[in-house]
């Protein structure tokens, strides 16, 4: 639209005029009804819309003889996804013709926007977007009205302040299909966000270390065998590992000159003995009769083999061990610990031994 006088027919004017009005009256109708429908819509629904407004300032072509001017907006913004919206733009306010008519200028645009950054949630605080689309500019001065169909391409920058409030700036250039003049539109807003947002992340819950109460290298948690003393060795589950210990007992029985009975200062040493086998009741024991070197052989023979047995009888009969467990083997004079030419020596080797060694586990 270029502005200037001229004498246009008043009729014309009026049907002009009237019909940009009612325009006008639709455009705002629609704008309120979906602005209305946006804040009557439940929390719980989250609807994708972004409410836009703000102000701003026409850099008009010299060819319409208009002086620049600001403006108010608003728009709707509806998010298709992350990237996508489409808007509905609207902005209205009076200005001057270079030859001092006032001048209202009103322009609504349909565009698509598509956002570098996330749309929504939280994924980019700086959102920077493209705009491109078209619409309608009206001027409507005293004397005539004019409707310019119009397409527009800008770019813009959106900053969220929060998760659903933010500001925006924004650059478009508006194209006159009809009269091919360029005009720039600069404008700044802010803005609310209707829709659904990411909420933050829970902070990562951090395991507490595992405790190894017994410092045996199980942790509690698997340790079958709590306590375990410091050193031991242990399997996979905290248990002791089983220690390989050696067991052993000595018996030395001696007898009076001749004789193959069992003192009663023995028994106590045989008792202890018993307990051995009876502990380790896999466990086999030889009992060794000797005599000293005094009588014949043969007879010394037979009387460390009856040594011997008296031993053996006490085990089985006194208490409870297997015979089948028991050895007895006369040596006779053959095997002398000490010297039998003198009296404590011959005592000495007057005797019935046993000498027993256990390896187990524990």
């Amino acid at each position: 639209m270029e502005v200037g006088s001229h004498d246009s027919g008043r009729a014309c004017v009026i049907l002009v005029r009237r019909s940009v009005t009612m325009k006008k009256q639709i455009l705002s109708l629609a704008a309120g009804a979906a602005l209305a429908s946006v804040l009557a819509a439940p929390a719980s629904a989250e609807v994708p819309i972004t409410i836009n407004g703000g102000i701003g300032q026409w850099y008009f072509d010299n060819d319409r003889n208009l002086d620049d001017h600001a403006t108010p907006w608003v728009s709707l913004e509806y998010a298709f996804d992350d990237n996508w919206a489409a808007e509905i733009f609207y902005a209205e306010d009076e200005t001057s013709s270079n030859d001092g008519f006032d001048v209202d200028v009103a322009t609504w645009q349909l565009d698509m926007l598509y956002y570098g950054g996330s749309y929504i949630g939280e994924g980019n605080r700086v959102r920077p977007y493209l705009a491109f689309g078209g619409g309608e500019i009206d001027f409507d001065a005293d004397f005539a009205d004019s409707v310019e169909t119009v397409l527009n391409a800008g770019a813009g920058i959106r900053y969220m302040l929060t998760r659903r409030f933010g500001a925006r700036l924004e650059a478009r250039l508006v194209h006159s299909l009809d009269e091919g003049n360029n005009d720039l539109l600069l404008t700044a807003g802010l803005n609310y966000y209707f829709g659904k947002v990411k909420e933050d992340a829970p902070p990562p819950v951090v395991a507490a270390a595992p405790v190894d109460s017994d410092g045996d290298g199980v942790t509690d948690d698997k340790d079958q065998c709590p306590g375990t003393p410091p050193g031991t060795r242990v399997d996979a589950y905290g248990c002791p590992l089983p220690v390989e210990r050696v067991a052993s007992i000595k018996l030395k029985v001696n007898f009076d000159f001749d004789s193959s009975k069992v003192k009663e200062q023995y028994f106590s040493d045989i008792g202890e003995l018993a307990k051995f086998l009876q502990r380790f009741d896999d466990v086999d024991v030889q009992l060794e009769g000797h005599t000293d070197s005094v009588g014949p052989d043969d007879y010394n023979q037979q009387l460390s083999q009856r040594r011997a047995d008296a031993v053996k009888d006490m085990l089985v009969n006194q208490y409870g061990i297997a015979a089948s467990r028991i050895k007895p083997v006369g040596y006779g004079e053959s095997q002398p610990v000490a010297s039998n030419d003198t009296k404590e020596g011959r005592a000495e080797n007057r005797r019935t031994m046993a000498t027993l060694e256990v390896t187990y586990e524990e």
